[in-house]
C-alpha cells in the first residue's frame, strides 16, 4: 500500500494471474520500486511470481510451489505461469497454466500443457512437472476445480474488490483490521478477491456473491485510459442497479482489456457513446449505439 501511495497513483489492481499490479508509476520511480520490492524480499526469485497458489494452501502446499518457483530457470517466458493446488472449495485446478501440480489422496497429479500427465510422490512432483518422468503412475481420480466464495469460509473471509481495483488506503486499512481481528495474512486469488485469515466485516468490498457487480468486467475507461472516451466503471454500476441479467462487460474502446471471453451484453466505448453488443467481445461489430444516458433501453433487449 506504501508503494502504491508514494510511488503509483495510489490505485492497485488485482489480476487472474493472483498479483498485485501498482498503476501510475514513472520510469524515473523504477530504482526506488525496485528498492522497496527488494526491502520486502520480493525480488529474491523472479520466476516464482508467475506460480499461483490456492487461497487456503496449506505449508505442504506453499513448500511445494516454493520449490516449483526455485526450480524453474531464470530465462523462462514472460507468459509462463504455474500453479500448485491443495484441493478444497477454493481449488484453482481449474485455471490456465503451463505447469500444475495438484495435491490429492494419490499423490500429486501433474499437468503439463494442459494435459494430466499422472500423479507421483511429493518429493518427486518438481522434477516430474520439469520433464523427467521416472515416478509417475496412473491417476484414477482427475482434481476437482472449485470456485469464488465470498464471505466467511472456516477461518478465512473472502472479500472481491468491484472490476479488482483496491485504493492504497483501502489496503491499509484492511490490513488494520486484520490485524485487529487476530489474523496476519491477505491471499491473493485468480477471481480478483482476497482471503483474509480472520473474521471481519470487509465493509467496503463485496462479501455477497449474488451482488450483480461480480457479473460486470469494466477497464479503467475514461479518464484514466487515453484510449477512452466513457467513464465504463460508472456505467458498470448503473447497470449493476438495473440488475440485467447474464455477464455484461464494458469496455472503453476495442481493445477490450478487461475481458477476452464473450459476455452476453458488451457495452464499447465510441466517441462518448456505447456500441451494443449481445453474446460476444468487444471486437465484433455492434447492434446499435446508445448514449450513456440511454441505458434503461438496454431493459427492453
Amino acid at each position: 500500500a506504501e508503494i502504491a501511495a508514494t510511488l503509483g497513483n495510489g490505485h492497485i489492481d488485482l489480476t487472474r494471474r493472483a498479483n498485485l499490479q501498482i498503476r501510475g508509476l514513472r520510469e524515473q520511480d523504477l530504482p526506488a520500486l525496485h528498492q522497496a520490492l527488494d526491502r520486502l524480499g520480493l525480488l529474491e526469485n523472479e520466476a516464482a511470481r508467475n506460480i499461483m497458489i490456492d487461497p487456503l494452501a496449506g505449508p505442504e502446499t506453499r513448500a511445494l510451489a516454493t520449490a516449483l518457483g526455485r526450480a524453474l530457470p531464470q530465462d523462462m517466458p514472460a507468459k509462463f505461469g504455474g500453479l500448485v493446488d491443495g484441493g478444497g472449495p477454493l481449488s484453482i485446478v481449474g485455471e490456465r497454466a503451463d505447469i500444475a501440480l495438484a495435491i490429492t489422496d494419490e499423490g500429486v497429479a501433474v499437468r503439463v500443457d494442459g494435459e494430466w500427465l499422472g500423479v507421483t510422490p511429493l518429493e518427486h512432483a518438481v522434477a516430474t512437472a520439469l520433464g523427467d518422468r521416472r515416478w509417475l503412475s496412473k491417476m484414477t481420480v482427475m482434481p476437482t476445480a472449485g470456485g469464488r466464495r465470498l464471505g466467511r469460509l472456516g477461518s478465512f473471509t473472502g472479500l472481491a474488490a468491484p472490476f479488482g481495483r483496491l485504493e492504497a488506503q483501502q489496503l491499509r486499512d484492511l490490513s488494520v483490521s486484520c490485524a485487529d481481528a487476530g489474523g496476519s495474512q491477505i491471499r491473493l486469488s485468480p477471481w480478483r478477491a482476497l482471503y483474509i485469515d480472520a473474521a471481519i466485516d470487509g465493509a467496503t468490498f463485496i462479501v455477497d456473491e449474488s451482488d450483480p457487480l461480480l457479473r460486470i468486467e469494466a477497464c479503467p475507461g475514461a479518464p484514466a485510459c487515453s484510449s477512452a472516451t466513457v467513464d465504463t466503471r460508472a456505467t458498470a454500476r448503473r447497470l449493476a442497479a438495473m440488475n440485467l441479467a447474464g455477464t455484461i462487460h464494458v469496455s472503453g474502446c476495442a481493445k477490450g482489456c478487461a475481458r477476452s471471453a464473450p459476455a452476453d451484453l458488451v457495452l464499447v466505448g465510441q466517441a462518448g457513446r456505447y456500441g451494443v453488443v449481445r453474446d460476444g467481445t468487444a471486437r465484433d461489430a455492434a447492434t446499435r449505439i446508445v448514449a450513456p444516458d440511454e441505458l434503461v433501453s438496454l431493459l427492453d433487449g
